[in-house]
């Protein structure tokens, strides 16, 4: 199928993306395993080809089965507002520049919408921890990084022992802190050990049982 006719049917869903910040023709398939950019647009944007190391067989509904063994690495690649990197293997396209597939999606957390004919960014629950690795790539990038040091604050004594159901019945009793163990008295009360003494040995009375 061509750029014309996927743009003429209504069950595929295209829009006009940045790529390097020129514009380009995109289409959202999530039945494609890679990304794809037309040998045409990387000539036209003059972007740099790198080697994949093997060749990938790609089959297409127009040219059946292809051969291919370029990608361009990181390309900058901007969709509804948002900005993303991709890596695009390169691939004969007529009339389309880019197909955005399964990698992208799941990389960026993108839905695609069939009804609405639209893709949605999910936003990640939680906050996203990077690895090692990807700290020292980013760096090399150029980031900026910042170290944040987090200590746990303990709870008050009040709030460790404000559950207890004989704490909340007697609440006058108890102080709102208890700062530790009592001090020590005067006069200590203690319990002698008892294995000093005379052991008693006593019996039963007759007819006991």
């Amino acid at each position: 199928m061509s750029g014309a006719e996927a743009e003429k049917s209504g069950n595929l869903i295209l829009d006009v993306c940045s790529l390097f910040g020129k514009n380009v023709l995109v289409l959202f398939d999530s039945g494609a395993t890679h990304s794809f950019v037309s040998l045409l647009c990387v000539e036209k944007l003059g972007l740099s080809l790198f080697d994949l190391g093997c060749e990938l067989v790609v089959s297409t509904p127009t040219s059946g089965q292809v051969s291919i063994s370029s990608v361009c690495v990181g390309c900058p690649i901007e969709v509804a507002g948002r900005k993303t990197k991709v890596n695009l293997v390169c691939l004969p396209l007529e009339g389309l520049d880019v197909i955005l597939g399964m990698d992208w999606l799941v990389d960026n957390h993108v839905l695609i919408d069939c009804r609405r004919h639209e893709v949605v960014f999910q936003e990640p629950k939680g906050v996203e921890i990077p690895t090692s690795g990807e700290v020292l790539h980013d760096l090399k990038d150029g980031a900026v990084c910042f170290a944040v040091m987090v200590k746990e604050q303990k709870k008050s004594t009040n709030e460790q022992i404000s559950g207890i159901p004989v704490v909340e019945e007697y609440v006058d009793v108890f102080p709102e802190e208890i700062p530790g163990l009592p001090p020590s008295r005067e006069v200590d009360f203690t319990i002698d050990d008892a294995e000093s003494r005379t052991r008693v040995n006593g019996s039963l009375p007759y007819g006991s049982n």
